[in-house]
């Protein structure tokens, strides 16, 4: 198989497994599925996405000058429902809207994503369709950041790591010596935990 979406490297797995470079690729297959799972993991830890693809969603408007939204990298289209008859017949211009945090993009190292779109108070001629389900409808990539964040990647290796050595841990416990028993998979890692605390969704977007 190979990796779908995912936030490590089978490159990169395979120097955290053994720095000397000497694995082969019997195993390759069996790496990149592990890697894919940790990746789905830290989605579902952060309550978000952190890959991003291109995609077509819909909202439903609470006011008609702000929309919230879900995480989104770059926007292609915004079009608008006025009669709530399933048709966007209305296309905004990128001159109608604003969309914020209106710094999200701009530090090139810990680049977030755009989280809500305002009427832009100065140029902007419509407004959303309050009132209408799924009124308004967005194209454009979808994500939390076009490039996997630096500490994404790490807690992707830590946890792939752990799954990694699961299969000789039964019960979750490999044997040790001078220590005692280890635990392979903890219920938290403190490191894994650090990593992605800063990448944790606070809100869900009511759509």
């Amino acid at each position: 198989m190979s990796i779908v979406n995912g936030y490590a490297t089978l490159a990169e797995f395979k120097v955290r497994i053994d720095p000397s470079s000497a694995l082969g690729t019997g195993s390759d297959s069996v790496l990149e599925a592990v890697i894919e799972a940790a990746s789905r993991a830290i989605d579902y830890v952060c309550g978000r996405r952190i890959y991003t693809a291109t995609e077509t969603r819909t909202y439903t408007a609470e006011y008609g000058d702000l929309l919230f939204i879900d995480d989104l990298v770059s926007l292609t289209t915004l079009k608008t429902d006025e009669s709530g008859d399933g048709t966007y017949e209305l296309t905004w211009s990128s001159t109608d809207y604003l969309l914020e945090p209106a710094n999200a993009q701009v530090p090139a190292a810990n680049k977030e994503p755009y989280t809500q779109i305002r009427v832009n108070p100065h140029r902007g001629i419509y407004s959303f369709p309050t009132g209408i389900y799924n009124g308004v409808q967005i194209a454009g990539s979808f994500g939390y950041a076009a490039t996997t964040p630096d500490l994404v990647n790490e807690a992707c290796l830590l946890i792939a790591s752990r799954f990694n050595r699961r299969k000789d841990a039964p019960f979750g416990v490999v044997g040790a010596g001078e220590l005692g028993q280890m635990m392979v998979i903890a219920s938290k890692d403190p490191d894994v935990q650090l990593c992605l605390s800063g990448y944790k969704r606070r809100y869900v977007v009511a759509v």
